[in-house]
């Protein structure tokens, strides 16, 4: 934004939300400065929150931004060593794990759909006690207790139970500090690095498979021993690093802490001014949230792309390494091969991702990543059987290299999902959802239908497909919705709209006067 620009925020009465509106000096009044308008909020008891603060842009850019250094970055690392922990098994299984365990693909796909489920029951029920004890707390307990390497099925239920509760605590969390179009590019960014920790424990392996016999061990048992020792360092600091408000963020290896007094009320205020749905933020689940999540099928309708549309990443992200190393590739060379598409995928996920933040709509823009999967599955079909290693290669990268929609559908659902405990319970409800679809995805490639698996990628092929629809048709539901709304809003007089704002039994999401996000 250039100099001669100022920001004044306006109150929207269909959304009850801040607009930022862009002027130039000959657009402002004489009397405007390039600060936040005061909008008062009732009944907000949130501490560092100030109903009388003003702040420039730049300022709240500051802020941002050390918000970003000082918890963001680390919050990335966390959900590094996560998906480090969650994904080694694909290398591991490249390197034999199986066959030293005494059990084949038949297994392998036993333990994944045990995994998922216990992770899906973990998901939806841990954000209640993240709301009780708080995210800071919760996410370094989960942290130290999921570092686990002895038994397959036993061992993938412990790390289950313990990782499940994670990624819901850690997006209550960020939705904490970061207003509502901040959130898309930053949860790619979040499951962006989890495709980093893929791409490292594949380079890593290449190096650790060779310790095979040291100490009597092949070399996934050492994987699985360097991953969980790393796990263990990062959960303790999380203990004294990771604080309850931008308020109290002084102490221990913080320091003096990350902000002045000025900054950290403007890191409370700007997100309840964002959305004032907020000021709940730090109340306790109820079982009216419950009720009203069960029975709103907006919701469910993002549960069901998650669903659907994510449950392809289970065959492809098990048997990557397997299907490089089943067209001729050494096992190490295999698991180096995978790297590439985490890298790529990772490119092309913020790309679309910050182009959903500068343009709106975020269905259409995840559709781009549905469309890219769609003709890799196509590709894998009718690749010819006598392509060559190094096209088969290809073809296998591109499907596994596809932009991930995940992040940025979650930030478009928390956004039109109001109030807090319904909108916490959806955060909870699609991590399940994104773990639940293993329990089906681990079957879908089945030893009767190996090497090229083609039953199992026209399975994938459709599953993809029914998410693209549902994207295109909950856009188009919310745009409906919005019209129909504003029409109604638009025709009622300020008399009735008071009127209708005392008596409706409507809540968040539900009320008339409440605008979706395209």
């Amino acid at each position: 934004m250039s100099k001669e620009q100022k920001l004044q925020g306006t109150v929207d009465p269909p959304s009850e939300k801040i607009v930022l509106e862009f002027k130039s000096k000959n657009e402002t009044s004489e009397t405007s400065s390039e600060t936040t308008a005061i909008q008062q909020i009732e009944d907000v008891s949130v501490e560092g929150f100030s109903n009388d603060l003003q702040w420039t842009v730049e300022e709240e850019r500051k802020v941002v931004h050390k918000i970003d250094f000082y918890l963001f970055s680390f919050l990335l690392l966390t959900s590094f060593v996560l998906n480090l922990d969650r994904t080694n098994i694909a290398n591991a299984i490249s390197d034999n794990l199986a066959g030293d365990l005494g059990f084949g693909i038949t297994g392998i796909n036993t333990g994944t759909l045990v995994y998922s489920f216990v992770f899906t029951v973990m998901a939806l029920g841990t954000n209640a006690i993240v709301k009780k004890v708080g995210p800071h707390i919760w996410i370094p307990v989960l942290m130290s207790a999921w570092a686990n390497f002895q038994g397959f099925i036993a061992v993938r239920t412990l790390i289950a139970i313990t990782e499940g509760g994670f990624v819901p605590a850690s997006l209550v969390y960020l939705n904490r500090w970061y207003k509502t179009n901040e959130l898309a590019t930053r949860l790619v960014l979040f499951w962006g690095v989890q495709s980093l920790a893929s791409a490292f424990s594949g380079l890593i392996s290449f190096g650790i498979f060779r310790l095979s016999g040291v100490a009597g061990l092949p070399g996934w048992k050492w994987l699985f021993i360097i991953d969980g020792i790393f796990t263990q360092i990062v959960g303790f600091v999380a203990f004294f690093y990771l604080p309850v408000n931008a308020c109290r963020t002084a102490g221990l290896i913080r320091g003096k802490g990350w902000f002045t007094t000025r900054e950290s009320e403007i890191a409370v205020t700007r997100i309840i001014r964002d959305d004032t749905y907020k000021k709940e933020q730090y109340d306790v689940l109820h079982w009216e949230d419950v009720k009203q999540s069960l029975f709103d099928s907006k919701m469910w309708t993002h549960l069901i792309i998650t669903f659907s549309g994510l449950m392809p990443n289970t065959p492809i992200g098990t048997y990557f390494p397997t299907l490089i190393r089943g067209f001729g590739f050494p096992v190490t060379t295999s698991n180096l091969l995978t790297v590439p598409a985490c890298f790529i995928g990772l490119f092309f996920s913020i790309l679309v991702a910050k182009s959903a933040e500068r343009h709106g709509n975020y269905s259409l823009h995840a559709l781009f990543g549905c469309f890219w999967s769609m003709a890799g599955f196509l590709a894998l079909e009718f690749l010819p059987d006598d392509s060559g290693r190094w096209t088969f290669y290809g073809v296998v990268l591109f499907v596994s290299s596809f932009p991930v929609w995940h992040g940025m559908q979650i930030a478009w659902m928390s956004s039109n999902l109001a109030p807090i405990g319904k909108r916490t319970i959806a955060l909870g409800a699609v991590v399940g959802a994104a773990n639940l679809c293993g329990v089906p995805g681990s079957q879908i490639y089945q030893a009767s239908d190996s090497p090229r698996f083609k039953t199992g990628n026209w399975i994938n092929f459709g599953l993809t497909t029914l998410a693209a629809a549902l994207f295109i048709f909950q856009y188009f539901r919310y745009s409906i919705t919005n019209k129909r709304r504003a029409r109604v809003w638009s025709s009622m007089t300020t008399e009735e709209r008071k009127i209708y704002s005392e008596t409706t039994k409507h809540k968040g999401s539900d009320r008339l006067d409440f605008k979706f996000t395209l």
